[in-house]
């Protein structure tokens, strides 16, 4: 039987500001209606298809020059501001639960943003590269992820 002739669950209304409180919520209503089943966690979601994946947003506003250990919203998607010149982004506060969380940093600037590799700020909020500083020209995108084990901020992709 196809997806689209299943009724759909009830799910919880998306709050105002997302907390985790919300994805278990949804995550329930979602696994009551499907069938579930995982070998090693005892849950998997069979036959979901979704159609968007959407983020939750906020805002940085950087400084000039150097940002040392920047402490960002509890968002993944981060529109950076502020600055009238050229900026570095040397460190990110680890967060609390920090493996695997993922940031996407959006410089909305005119202004030339670098992700400086793996110096400056305190050791467990620095970023690895693997290639050195990064630059975007301008406006441009960097994603990254953080990991434990390596006690740093990966770099996934960057759009310069």
């Amino acid at each position: 039987m196809a997806f689209q002739s299943h009724k759909s669950p009830n799910l919880p209304m998306p709050p105002s500001e997302y907390n985790n409180g919300y994805f278990f919520d949804l995550i329930r209503s979602i696994g009551s209606y499907f069938s579930i089943h995982d070998s090693k966690a005892g849950l998997s979601l069979d036959s979901v298809v979704t159609d968007v994946i959407q983020l939750p947003i906020g805002s940085f506003t950087a400084s000039n020059g150097a940002n040392n250990n920047i402490t960002l919203p509890n968002k993944s998607f981060i529109r950076v501001t502020g600055p009238t010149g050229a900026f570095s982004i040397t460190g990110i506060t680890k967060p609390a639960n920090p493996d695997g969380r993922v940031v996407i940093l959006y410089n909305t600037t005119s202004q030339n943003m670098t992700i400086t590799n793996d110096a400056t700020s305190t050791a467990a909020n620095r970023i690895l590269t693997g290639q050195g500083d990064v630059a975007t020209t301008g406006i441009g995108i960097v994603s990254l992820i953080y990991s434990v084990t390596d006690a740093r901020w990966i770099l996934l992709t960057a759009l310069v």
